[in-house]
């Protein structure tokens, strides 16, 4: 992958994860279930297919700082800092353009920074058909997992007719938006559809023609950016049109108008870890089905999520239940309303400290 280029998207609050993930320390910082971050994780994830002199990450200004003590090894010049949160269609336009100056016409891998991927070899495997997919037909690829249940916190992929020399890979019908329960247990055993897993190649000119075509508005913001890069007046320049462009995510603005999108079906267990649920998915249960991480002593506990930082954590005859003790708060909530930890926020005023 001589001419490959990572792009990570370090840019998530990860208000689902409340109350360890915070302004702060958002949930790509946090190391869920092991020694090393999430986004360390990725990044270590992503060397297996490029050095990391080709990785590049694109997150907030405020958490830079934060960004080169994960990842001490990134060169400095990797990492784009964005003025404000936009959404992922100009953070790829950003680095899209930064890229641009590097290589003549490289391929783009987007990876987000904050899921869990534990089978490198076939995500390398699932990467490297992407990228083959991708000079071939000069396609946007997209990466599908196939649904192991019912989920109303993903976005849905429907295949359409074979890509040609890609056995497997499939044309991308439509995207399907978040679904009901009912909706999603219906998408869950239709073998047309996979999850969106948010990892994507193409070719750097390809997606840039796409974002002129689809989002013009951006793509004159991102042009005076591009034009100013290097200069004394550069960083002026890129904090007043930054914050100005449209806020719209790449699957929205381009990936759903597009009729040149390919899905390769991954070759690896994925995980988006959306909520505190998903630490039932990727650590090992107790035998009463607890998963718990740091000091914890529960008597008729079962089916619950413990997750201690510093005090030890009893539990009495719960059931299907969360727990979390934070540096900013205790979390308690049914563990069928996690995704709904983020209405907590809101109802506090937003306060994420």
């Amino acid at each position: 992958m001589d001419d490959a280029y990572a792009v990570i998207m370090a840019g998530g609050r990860g208000e689902r994860f409340w109350p360890l993930s915070t302004d702060r320390l958002p949930k790509q910082f946090l190391a869920l279930f092991g020694p090393r971050s999430l986004l360390a994780e990725t990044v270590e994830r992503v060397r297996s297919l490029v050095p990391v002199e080709r990785v590049l990450v694109v997150a907030g200004s405020r958490h830079a700082p934060l960004i080169r003590r994960h990842v001490p090894d990134l060169p400095r010049e990797n990492l784009i800092q964005e003025p404000a949160g936009r959404d992922t269609a100009p953070a790829i336009g950003l680095a899209s353009i930064i890229l641009e100056r590097r290589h003549p016409d490289p391929v783009m891998l987007v990876f987000p920074a904050d899921h869990a991927i534990a089978d490198v070899r076939g995500f390398r495997r699932t990467m490297q058909r992407a990228v083959a997919v991708v000079r071939r037909h000069d396609a946007l690829v997209t990466v599908g997992v196939r649904p192991s249940r019912p989920e109303t916190g993903y976005g849905y992929i429907l295949a359409g007719k074979p890509v040609t020399g890609a056995p497997g890979v499939r044309w991308v019908r439509r995207f399907l938006e978040k679904p009901s329960r009912a909706r999603a247990a219906r998408l869950a055993r239709d073998p047309r559809c996979t999850w969106n897993a948010g990892i994507f190649a193409w070719r750097n000119r390809t997606i840039q023609g796409h974002l002129a075509r689809l989002i013009p508005e951006l793509w004159v913001r991102l042009c005076r950016v591009r034009d100013a890069w290097g200069r004394r007046d550069g960083a002026g320049v890129l904090a007043r049109e930054f914050p100005r462009m449209p806020k719209i995510s790449v699957d929205y603005g381009i990936l759903e108008k597009s009729p040149d999108v390919a899905m390769v079906p991954a070759a690896f267990p994925w995980d988006d870890l959306g909520s505190w649920s998903a630490l039932d998915r990727v650590l090992r249960p107790d035998r009463r089905g607890n998963v718990v991480v740091g000091e914890h002593v529960g008597i008729d506990s079962a089916d619950c999520v413990i997750y201690g930082t510093e005090k030890p954590i009893r539990t009495l005859g719960l059931k299907g239940v969360i727990v979390v003790d934070g540096p900013d708060g205790i979390l308690v909530c049914p563990k069928g309303r996690a995704q709904e930890v983020r209405r907590l926020l809101r109802a506090a005023g937003g306060k994420r400290r």
